[in-house]
């Protein structure tokens, strides 16, 4: 199982830094689901992680609210307001609210990169922890 996160996690940073690159180049990003459907993505993962905790599903019921906060301001066309709910969403993860597993919440952190579109969120958070992770401390 361990392999298998092990996988999981070297895949991540490899598209992480793999978009950074292409970014860094003046290209374009590849992400795993569209713009159209990123938010059904993100919810996905967080209800996927849900099933896995069992009897503690409802450790997982903010995140899913919050998305569903996100989802209402994408209807109202409100990208501040967008913008402003994913960030929420990051704090959440990064405080490990509502004592979701430090596991789960940086695989749905690292998620949020993959497919949140750039304008929604911000990207610089995921960067910054990025090269803490890489490097064992915060660069700046």
């Amino acid at each position: 199982m361990w392999v298998i996160e092990d996988i999981r996690w070297t895949a991540t940073v490899l598209l992480m830094v793999t978009g950074l690159m292409v970014v860094a180049l003046g290209g374009t990003v590849w992400a795993p689901a569209g713009e159209e459907d990123w938010l059904g993505a993100m919810m996905q993962a967080v209800l996927v992680e849900q099933a896995k905790e069992g009897p503690f599903w409802g450790t997982f019921a903010p995140y899913v609210a919050q998305l569903e906060v996100v989802r209402g301001q994408l209807l109202n066309e409100d990208t501040p307001a967008v913008y402003a709910a994913m960030n929420r969403l990051m704090d959440m993860l990064e405080h490990r609210e509502n004592e979701i597993p430090s596991e789960v919440a940086d695989r749905l952190f690292d998620y949020c990169y993959l497919v949140t579109p750039a304008k929604y969120h911000d990207v610089s958070r995921h960067i910054d922890r990025f090269i803490e992770h890489q490097y064992g401390q915060a660069i700046g």
